[in-house]
């Protein structure tokens, strides 16, 4: 059985477009109605306890009764505004992420995600082209109000949004889920598919281990003797966040410039125009940002699976010690996309029929591949010597043999006795917008 997401463009008018907004905007209100029920639990001693099990999303139904406007949307949004906070807050309270406590959401700026969790409530694929949406209800007043213009009015509230791309699904195939989002101006829908067909695994005649760290983004030893190491995207990251950081420096200058609104019932700033063509900037720049890091991922991921049946990976995870300076945390915490890559690597062996796993790499960086002498080093000593069996190896590489033994594969000791670094380097290469792949200059056979 597999599981994937398909993201497609909605063609969506402009009614729908500010009905779209409107729900987005009451779950944001919802959300900070809970947040703020969270926080006076907690001065009162967590009494009801909110964050225990169900307790907080057992809250939503109280509130709408008390906002009756919340019947508008649909349950299966609302419940997620609870489920959202509740991870935020696990999260936050969760030491080795280092998150930060959850925080109200600005209406205007912060887009909720519309989410179905449930097949086929709330959302229909009318045609392979057409989507229909159900979103809450109509009150009794509302729906004899409206009869009176349209007696076909139904007491659902339901719209239908056209898919630039359509979505066609084989007889194995079914849509569990659907998440409704915003990109700059356009919409877009998530379909969680699942295919119950069989996939057959191929068997495993070469494999690859990787050891993930900081230096790159991993190191990697074949079954036929080959070392690789994936460049790391730090020229990627830090022309992007040079790019992002100049406007959003920009972008702040302008907000004294925003104007004062008065009207009966609420008073807000106005940005100024200026103020909004570099808010657009900003949105446009982490939504390139975020796809170009994407398909580089996939990128190398695909590269390896074509060359690999099997692919190991380690479970390095950064965590906030690693960081012992503050100008470290945003690089190596917020940024590295490590995880990202094992998502990504075994999202793309599952759909090859190929094989995948991640191991515990506990001790693999102290102990030597070959005589199993354990000494704790510090993180500038890339190539070293052991002191027992006075063998030359590279830190990552020793690593790499460390992670095959724990899954069991065994690497050729040519790979990785007295080499002092990879053999090959995987990079993009933004020209010609493909995975590169050539000789290391520091093994010595670049020449």
């Amino acid at each position: 059985m597999l599981t994937y997401n398909k993201k497609v463009r909605l063609a969506v008018s402009k009614e729908n477009k500010q009905l779209l907004d409107s729900q987005s905007r009451m779950c944001n209100w919802l959300y900070n109605q809970l947040l703020d029920a969270v926080e006076e639990d907690y001065q009162n001693g967590s009494k009801k306890k909110l964050l225990a099990g169900r307790n907080l999303r057992n809250e939503v139904p109280g509130i709408k009764a008390k906002s009756p406007f919340l019947y508008k949307v649909h349950s299966s949004p609302l419940k997620n505004s609870a489920l959202r906070l509740k991870d935020a807050y696990d999260r936050y309270f969760d030491k080795t992420l280092a998150n930060n406590r959850p925080k109200h959401r600005s209406w205007k700026t912060k887009w909720f995600s519309l989410y179905y969790d449930e097949p086929k409530k709330g959302f229909k694929l009318v045609n392979p082209d057409e989507l229909s949406l159900t979103f809450g209800k109509l009150t009794d007043e509302e729906l004899k109000e409206a009869r009176k213009t349209d007696e076909e009015t139904k007491k659902s509230i339901h719209i239908t949004v056209g898919l630039v791309e359509e979505v066609t699904l084989s007889d194995t195939e079914s849509i569990k889920t659907l998440r409704i989002t915003k990109d700059l101006d356009s919409y877009y829908a998530i379909f969680t598919i699942e295919d119950n067909r069989e996939i057959n695994q191929v068997e495993e005649q070469s494999f690859i281990v990787f050891d993930p760290n900081h230096k790159n983004l991993a190191v990697g030893l074949a079954s036929d003797g080959k070392s690789y190491e994936l460049k790391s995207m730090n020229t990627l990251l830090k022309y992007w966040d040079k790019r992002i950081d100049e406007i959003k420096s920009k972008r702040d200058k302008c907000e004294k410039f925003n104007k004062l609104v008065c009207t009966e019932n609420v008073t807000y700033f106005e940005p100024s125009k200026h103020w909004k063509r570099l808010n657009r900037a900003l949105e446009k720049a982490a939504l390139k940002r975020r796809e170009q890091i994407k398909t580089l991922l996939y990128s190398y991921a695909h590269y390896f699976s074509k060359r690999y049946d099997g692919v190991y990976i380690g479970d390095y995870t950064p965590t906030p010690d690693v960081a012992t300076y503050g100008n470290m945390r945003r690089a190596m915490l917020n940024q590295t996309p490590i995880g990202q890559f094992r998502s990504t690597l075994s999202w793309v062996q599952t759909k090859n029929g190929k094989h995948y796993q991640k191991v515990n790499e506990r001790n693999t960086t102290k102990e030597c591949c070959v005589c199993g002498h354990k000494e704790k080093k510090d993180p500038s000593i890339r190539s070293f010597t052991c002191v027992n069996c006075e063998t030359l190896l590279s830190r990552d590489i020793s690593s790499t043999v460390n992670i095959g033994k724990k899954a069991k594969k065994l690497l050729p000791r040519a790979g990785y006795t007295g080499v002092e670094s990879p053999v090959y380097t995987v990079w993009w290469d933004y020209k010609r917008a493909k995975v590169a792949c050539g000789l290391t200059p520091s093994a010595g056979l670049g020449n």
